[in-house]
């Protein structure tokens, strides 16, 4: 490929030379400060462009490091230039792109929930109705009354608080 004054460097290597605005890019400050460095001595070329590696040695050597704003490292290619307002927009759709990730999963899958709730209701169930297995055996030994008798009782009891509680409306049921 060929260079051309008209479009700039087209070959793919990092720029030499950058314009005020450029040079402001690439060391991440603004337009403005980049005229203030000039008139406190940074070099500028005859046609008015600033060469990188001496800007950028310029800017290391005589502003102080705790009001520079970014690294001095040049990019590797002039595409890498990217402007300030470019990299606000990027970090903003990432930002927006979390947000719809984090909010998409707020909202849960309605048959996983109906398979959970139904796995938790059955396991309940078989719980209250084991219970009265274990249970039967101490009342009737503490009462003196006969276990078979107990066991059927307490059966019947659980079976039929089973099936009230089975059919009241979910509206019916108490917030936590």
């Amino acid at each position: 490929m060929h260079s051309s004054p008209l479009f700039g460097d087209v070959t793919g290597k990092p720029a030499e030379t950058l314009s005020k605005k450029g040079f402001a890019e690439a060391i991440g400050v603004s337009a403005g400060r980049v005229s203030q460095l000039i008139a406190s001595g940074l070099p500028v070329e005859p046609n008015g462009r600033i060469h990188v590696a001496r800007g950028k040695a310029w800017v290391a050597e005589n502003v102080d490091p705790n009001r520079r704003r970014a690294s001095l490292e040049m990019p590797s290619a002039p595409s890498a230039l990217v402007s300030h307002r470019a990299v606000r927009d990027a970090a903003e759709a990432q930002i927006a792109r979390l947000k719809a990730e984090r909010m998409g999963r707020a909202l849960i899958d309605r048959a996983a929930t109906l398979r959970t709730i139904e796995s938790r209701a059955r396991l309940e169930r078989d719980a209250w109705l084991g219970w009265v297995n274990r249970a039967a055996p101490e009342i009737a030994s503490t009462t003196g009354a006969d276990l078979a008798a107990t066991v059927a009782v307490l059966d019947r009891l659980v079976r039929a608080q089973l099936v009230t509680l089975a059919d009241l409306p979910l509206e019916n049921l108490p917030d936590d």
